[in-house]
């Protein structure tokens, strides 16, 4: 008999497969009250996201808190922010909200330099890395259709950052910049 540790997915999933409907609810019933992540998870991968907002509502407060905790005193965990985003896209593969999330990300990370001031490079160097993958998938063919619904929040987020240090407002200016460029000569090749 191998030991619980030893057990890996296809014992779980040949167990999975010889148990009844009704027991598998029972199952993800237990997992949903286990924790506030998983609940978060089951939803997002069960319930139309579109037309259920909180769902990634719930994923916004994640972000949110690891910037702007209810309670003033918390820990900037750039891994829990960024694993909200990567648990949403996953569980519900929704393009236009995992996007959301990502520019929501670097707007809570601008808004958070600019309430406490100059961070460190650690810190400018994580946000743009997130405006950067945000940018590169706005340039593909499913991304390209949302940038009309971001552009207003892309130059706000250009204007914010003017004069930041560690050369983070100069690199969003320039990518902001190609991103615009991009835009126009994709709409007069059409």
């Amino acid at each position: 008999m191998k030991k619980d540790l030893d057990l890996g997915w296809f014992d779980l999933k040949k167990a999975l497969q010889d148990t009844d409907k009704k027991e598998l609810i029972n199952i993800i019933q237990d997992l949903y009250r286990y924790s506030e992540e998983n609940r978060r998870y089951l939803l997002a991968r069960s319930i139309d996201t579109n037309a259920e907002p909180g769902i990634l509502e719930a994923y916004r407060e994640v972000i949110k808190n690891e910037f702007f905790p209810e309670k003033w005193h918390g820990t900037l965990r750039y891994s829990v922010a960024k694993k909200a985003i990567r648990d949403y896209s996953k569980a519900s593969g929704d393009f236009a909200g995992t996007m959301e999330l990502m520019l929501f990300y670097v707007e809570n990370g601008v808004e958070f330099t600019s309430e406490y001031g100059d961070i460190g490079e650690e810190f400018y160097q994580e946000i743009y890395s997130a405006f950067e993958e945000f940018c590169t998938r706005l340039e593909t063919p499913e991304g390209k259709t949302l940038y009309a619904g971001f552009r207003e929040r892309l130059l706000k987020i250009r204007r914010k950052t003017k004069g930041m240090a560690w050369g983070f407002g100069d690199g969003i200016k320039l990518r902001v910049k190609e991103i615009e460029i991009f835009f126009e000569d994709a709409q007069s090749d059409s």
